[in-house]
């Protein structure tokens, strides 16, 4: 027994000995073990939607799609986004660990992402700060937890734990640059760990290199730096190829999603200090412990006071600390016109600038480990029940910032719609397709920004992982050509609009199958669109295709159509030429017999439309996401630079007759809460119809004001007629004359506007409520949307709602020639005032005309003409012609796409063209015949770069690994000199500078304050912090009255900044924390 046992006892005894030699060691131990329990403690048996789903449902598929630039298996083919990131780490891990049940693997990364930041940020600590190692080692443990679990970790683990990686990578890049004599060899080392944060996001990866950068700059080390630099570009060069491969050939989707003024609303000083940094959480409860981080009170009030020691600690520390929170905070908190115009332009790949969170984050972390290092936690029970001043203030500060990431501990990390697994049917219906649709492409239906279901939100399609075939689907930002997306817009509104003859618009997008889906959440679309459970679109049988259910209560129905091959269509004739935006051609297609091949056009058109109309789009959500058409001198309510997806059609926009019309808001604003309602526009006032009105947005009472040129003759003695949606008080002010006027529901009332003659007349409501009318008598006011006069040569006007519901489609519009037309539409129609039914034929006089109708569209034909007939659908194989002819993939449009006919002979280089709604097509020549095939022109770069580059990386960590070896290293002390002190007072008062005036005024009296009294700077920082978190709690974002755009909360933050660059007397501070 005793020599069975005796090896045993001799590991355990090594091992013990050398975690007592080494008490840094036990606390890291100590610590992974906490993160353990923190994370798998969360709620057993869900998988939350982590970055990608695939990774978690099919990491295998989704890593084999990753070797390849294109793909034409998602949304009408397209550019793969960054998914070459995912090969490594990320990618792998779950690759390896694709045998565990997915939450278990979920978890085990999770772990492995926060113990890698504990780790590296602990080893930081007492390299930055040697004299911890004589301190109680409670102190630096609770500080790298509070880096590990900072407020923008547990705001991205659970939805976006890619972009937490790197972070937690960044203390590991800044270590080996903390020694006192600096060479290649550290260079070695600080390469590693770049190497290990791949490239989901190459913008965190380039955000969590500063703090060393920051750190080399300091020391002015040209030799190690750039020796690093070439070391982080070698490893690189396996993401950045194909980095700039995605630049050339995707679409610009930078300019349709987050704007600057987005990322950087909550960027103000106290959000930046106590670290809720990500905007998400702001605009969202998704992420459920971001989202209690940033509104509810007792945090902002415990996470100021985290960040508050940690300035009393920053102002007793080496310069270069409090010069690297300069740097983050001068990138993080300018507001500057010309930097958030950068950031919408060139610099548009940085907008996100939470991602540079560590240059705050770890200053004010080794600030905090430097303020609490001297202070004793009570030892034994009477201390406990007894402490003295300074073990209660310790016991405080730790409690304080144990409460500061309880969102972690108390089993918050999981975001909202966690699930347990993708129910059977969705497995069920994708095997179906897989087998049944694999020549043509199916369309999943309903649309959605994001996959929520009700058995849980996804974010990814559940289909994703599940689908080998061709699929496409409307979410927030398919990344396919502004045109394109506008081809979808139009064909999910004419599914909506009529099922059965919506489908005709779906051949020419190769669509043969559709995904009928009902588990989801909550529908998005179009106010005023039909989404109650008897809506037609969700009868699976009005789609006119066989229909096979899934699911015990069918949740899943797939549809297949007549027509299912989308191998391309040929087109003998030329396209016919379209004036308007790319989702036009579904509304033709679905209200026409014919079907050819369509060409946009800015003019010379055959058939003019009211598309594109001049408008405001909402990126971020498809609930209502377009206002009503707009004039050009209407303000825009949307941050973007672009106010809709750009088409090549002639912009459709709203003239002014009479006057003007202006609000405080409307409801039919593209950033209305809850969605655009394009029926509650400010038109809906002055456009004679009662069933419309116009509505303030909600939360404003409002007005609404009715203006003349001032060159145009005044309104002398103006009454005005009003009519509301319900009982009211309004104030009809023209001047500083004032007249309150009482109204009943759509009751006219007549007012004498109070002051004589006047150019403008405001009326002010008591209350929330519509103004159906509000015109002058005598002297209307008119906004009418008009269709520019392109085409002489036109031959059918199609106008339509189906996009932006207004309740009456009013146009008006030019003939450029006398036409005999036939009117078609849904309902009777007013053509200049004379009422014409449905197949009427009638006569348009040269000049203007105007059509009025409360159907969803109108089709105005030249009688005797007829667009070509349908194009034919065609396999693969192409026979050959006399004449030449068009081949339609049904593809989006690409640059980087290459179209091939191969033949016994050889093969031929087809010659690509943009087709319908930003398709692709090719030119087939006369007498070409052959089996047609698709490339695209950077594949072999991109795999290249995948392959070399990815070798040139593991020779590159394998030499940096050789070049490691253990070596006795003193840390390194910067000295506090003058000079010091001189670059980091420049430096602060440059960042304040960017914060604008007021910071910079509060910086200097800070500055004079301790100049000229008493007072010392460690504690007036941290006092002025905890003022500017007070105010903030009380007034957090949710309150509606936001303190933190508040001067006063800046100016004390800022005040306390100056306070930690105030210059002390010259001493050595590394080798001290207490003093």
């Amino acid at each position: 027994m005793a020599r069975s046992t005796a090896p045993a006892t001799n590991v355990r005894g090594f091992f013990s000995r050398g975690i007592a030699l080494r008490p840094q060691l036990r606390w890291r131990l100590v610590g992974l073990l906490v993160l353990a329990i923190i994370v798998f403690s969360q709620p057993f048996g869900l998988t939350a939607a982590d970055t990608k789903h695939d990774l978690a449902a099919n990491p295998l598929g989704f890593l084999r799609g990753a070797l390849h630039a294109y793909t034409e298996v998602f949304t009408l083919g397209q550019l793969q986004n960054q998914a070459y990131g995912y090969l490594f780490p990320q990618g792998l891990f779950f690759l390896l660990t694709d045998f565990l049940p997915d939450w278990i693997a979920q978890r085990l990364w999770w772990w492995l992402v926060l113990g890698v930041g504990f780790w590296g940020f602990h080893r930081l600590l007492f390299a930055a700060l040697p004299s911890l190692r004589q301190a109680p080692g409670w102190w630096p443990f609770l500080a790298a937890l509070l880096y590990s679990l900072s407020p923008r970790a547990l705001t991205t683990l659970g939805a976006i734990s890619s972009e937490t990686w790197p972070v937690m990578l960044a203390p590991w890049v800044v270590l080996p640059f903390l020694r006192r004599e600096l060479n290649w060899r550290d260079a070695a080392a600080a390469i590693i760990p770049v190497a290990l944060m791949g490239a989901v996001n190459a913008t965190a990866t380039l955000a969590a290199c500063v703090p060393a950068a920051v750190v080399l700059f300091y020391r002015r080390a040209w030799r190690p730096g750039l020796a690093w630099l070439a070391g982080c570009a070698a490893v690189s060069v396996w993401w950045i190829v194909p980095l700039l491969v995605l630049g050339r050939y995707a679409p610009p989707f930078t300019e349709f999603i987050e704007s600057s003024f987005v990322t950087t609303r909550w960027l103000n000083l106290p959000e930046i200090l106590r670290g809720t940094t990500s905007w998400a959480p702001f605009v969202d409860t998704e992420r459920s412990a971001g989202y209690a981080l940033a509104i509810e009170p007792v945090f902002v009030l415990v996470t100021i006071a985290v960040a508050a020691a940690g300035l009393y600690g920053l102002s007793r520390l080496p310069r270069v600390w409090p010069v690297m929170l300069c740097v983050g905070i001068a990138i993080l908190g300018t507001h500057a016109a010309w930097y958030l115009h950068a950031l919408d332009g060139p610099l548009a790949a940085l907008r996100n600038l939470h991602k540079f969170d560590p240059l705050v984050r770890i200053p004010l972390l080794l600030g905090f480990a430097a303020a609490t290092a001297a202070l004793p936690l009570p030892r034994g029970r009477t201390e406990w029940l007894r402490p003295g001043r300074r073990q209660a203030m310790a016991v405080l500060v730790a409690a304080l910032a144990c409460a500061s990431f309880s969102p972690a501990w108390t089993g918050r990390l999981l975001p909202k719609g966690a699930y347990s697994a993708v129910p059977d049917y969705w497995h069920e219906a994708a095997d179906f397709l897989n087998a049944t649709a694999r020549d043509t492409r199916t369309l999943l239906f309903p649309e959605a920004s994001f996959a929520r279901q009700d058995w849980g939100w996804t974010r990814d399609e559940p289909a994703q992982a599940l689908l080998d075939v061709p699929w496409a689907v409307r979410d927030a930002i398919p990344l396919v050509p502004p045109e394109a997306i506008r081809g979808l817009d139009g064909i999910v509104a004419a599914l909506h609009d009529d099922p059965r003859t919506g489908t005709a618009a779906l051949q020419r997008q190769g669509i043969g199958a559709i995904l009928l889906r009902h588990d989801l959440a909550s529908t998005e679309g179009a106010s005023g669109r039909d989404d109650s459970q008897l809506a037609a679109w969700r009868n699976a049988s009005s789609y006119g295709g066989q229909v096979h259910a899934f699911g015990p209560n069918d949740e899943v129905e797939v549809i297949i159509l007549p027509h299912q091959d989308s191998a391309g269509a040929l087109s003998t004739t030329e396209p016919v030429r379209v004036a308007g935006g790319g989702e036009s051609l579904a509304f033709l297609d679905a209200h026409s017999a014919n079907r050819p091949a369509y060409e946009l056009v800015e003019g010379n058109a055959d058939i003019v439309t009211d598309t594109p109309t001049l408008s405001d789009r909402n990126y971020g959500t498809l609930d209502g996401p377009i206002s009503a058409p707009l004039g050009a001198e209407d303000p825009s309510t949307v941050n973007n630079r672009l106010r809709d997806y750009p088409s090549t059609g002639p912009l459709t926009t709203v003239e002014s007759h009479g006057g003007t019309v202006r609000a405080s808001s409307s409801a039919a604003d593209a950033d209305s809460f809850g969605g655009a309602n394009p029926a509650r526009s400010i038109t809906s006032a002055v456009d004679g119809e009662n069933s419309t009105a116009w509505w303030p947005a909600p939360g404003d009472t409002g007005w609404l004001e009715l203006n003349k040129g001032p060159q145009t003759p005044a309104w002398d003695a103006p009454v005005i007629d009003l009519m509301a949606t319900g009982h009211t008080e309004v104030t009809v002010r023209s001047g500083s004359a004032k007249v309150k006027v009482k109204l009943k529901p759509y009751r006219s009332r007549q007012v004498r506007v109070p002051g004589g003659a006047t150019h403008s007349i405001r009326i002010e409501l008591k209350e929330r409520v519509g103004i159906a009318n509000a015109q002058v008598m005598g002297s209307p006011i008119e906004r009418v949307v008009t269709v520019p006069d392109t085409s002489p040569d036109v031959r059918q006007f199609f106008f339509q709602q189906l996009l932006q519901d207004s309740r009456i489609l009013i146009r008006d519009f030019t003939a450029p020639r006398s036409m005999q037309v036939t009117l078609d539409s849904t309902k009777t129609v007013l053509v200049d005032g004379a009422r014409y039914n449905p197949g009427d034929t009638l006569t348009l006089r040269p000049g203007k005309h105007r059509v009025r109708t409360t159907g969803t569209w109108i089709s105005l034909r030249e009688k005797g003409w007829n667009p070509p007939s349908t194009t034919p659908a065609t396999g693969r194989d192409i026979t050959a012609a006399s004449t030449e002819r068009l081949l339609i993939t049904g593809d989006a449009f690409n640059e980087g796409l290459r179209g091939h006919l191969d033949s016994p002979t050889g093969s031929v280089d087809l010659q690509p063209r943009e087709i319908n709604a930003g398709g692709q097509a090719y030119v087939i020549p006369a007498g070409a015949s052959g089996s047609f095939r698709q490339s695209f022109v950077a594949e072999r770069a991109y795999q290249v770069a995948l392959g070399l580059g990815g070798a040139l990386a593991l020779l590159t960590v394998a030499g940096c690994l050789l070049a490691l070896r253990r070596r006795p290293h003193e840390p390194w002390l910067p000295a506090d000199t003058a000079s010091s002190h001189t670059v980091a007072a420049l430096c602060g008062l440059g960042t304040l500078a960017l914060l604008g005036l007021p910071a910079v005024l509060a910086g200097v009296a800070a500055w004079a304050v301790l100049r000229w009294t008493s007072l010392s700077a460690a504690p007036l920082a941290a006092s002025l912090t905890l003022a500017a978190g007070a105010m903030l709690a009380r007034a957090p974002w949710a309150s509606g009255t936001y303190a933190g755009d508040s001067v006063l909360v800046t100016c004390l933050c800022a005040a306390a900044l100056a306070c930690v660059l105030w210059p002390r007397n010259n001493r050595r501070p590394g080798s001290s924390t207490t003093a």
